[in-house]
């Protein structure tokens, strides 16, 4: 649904979240779903023992974990962008690009998550995982900062503050994300399990925002 919006001799173009919000999911639900083709299945021939299959689901305990890591990363974005809906009364045209751009990134999570799971004793396979966590967060911030600069999208309960909440919050993936490339110089093998800390400093940082507020209203 496309609705037009007047207003100091401009006419604005806004849209319904209802196929932007179906879009998003799909992409998700997709994304999600082809991160368990990485995982192998065994090869054996013969007769199959039950410990021929243990020995099989060892020797890819590095490529399940990946995998979990990498389904509860796009869990939480998939969070994160239906909060941000939350937020938005309409889309726009800046909003529908920077909400595509993020499903761009989105789609190749599969991919890197593959190469890191493969490859994870080399630099180059966790600095892409990293760059690819990264980019997906900053399209979240890209989206927030749209709503700041056409405050018409924002939905009528809600006001700038409470989008420039919502970025600081969101900051901490991006962080978490050029922390773990700093490791990948030194321990490549390692660096993804930065991504246990973020629910984690989410939670803190939260508290830290509430507190803050609570004290600039007791100052009114």
């Amino acid at each position: 649904m496309i609705k037009r919006v007047s207003g100091r001799g401009n006419e604005r173009t806004q849209f319904s979240l209802h196929r932007l919000e179906g879009l998003t999911d799909g992409i998700y639900a997709i994304a999600m779903t082809l991160l368990v083709l990485s995982l192998p299945l065994p090869q054996l021939e013969g007769t199959t023992t039950d410990g021929d299959i243990l020995n099989h689901f060892i020797e890819i305990i590095e490529l399940f974990g990946t995998y979990a890591l990498s389904f509860l990363l796009l869990g939480n974005f998939w969070i994160i962008q239906l909060r941000i809906f939350k937020y938005i009364k309409a889309s726009c045209i800046p909003h529908l690009w920077a909400n595509l751009g993020g499903l761009l990134v989105v789609c190749l999570i599969p991919f890197s998550s593959s190469m890191v799971g493969y490859h994870s004793h080399t630099f180059t396979a966790n600095l892409l995982f990293h760059i690819n966590i990264f980019l997906i967060s900053v399209f979240f911030l890209i989206q927030c900062r749209v709503l700041l600069i056409k405050p018409e999208t924002i939905a009528d309960q809600f006001d700038e503050y409470a989008i420039r909440r919502v970025i600081r919050i969101n900051l901490t993936l991006p962080v978490v994300s050029l922390f773990g490339i700093g490791i990948a110089f030194f321990l490549p093998a390692w660096s993804t399990l930065v991504y246990i800390a973020v629910p984690f400093l989410t939670i803190q940082l939260k508290s830290r925002i509430a507190d803050s507020s609570k004290e600039k209203s007791d100052d009114l």
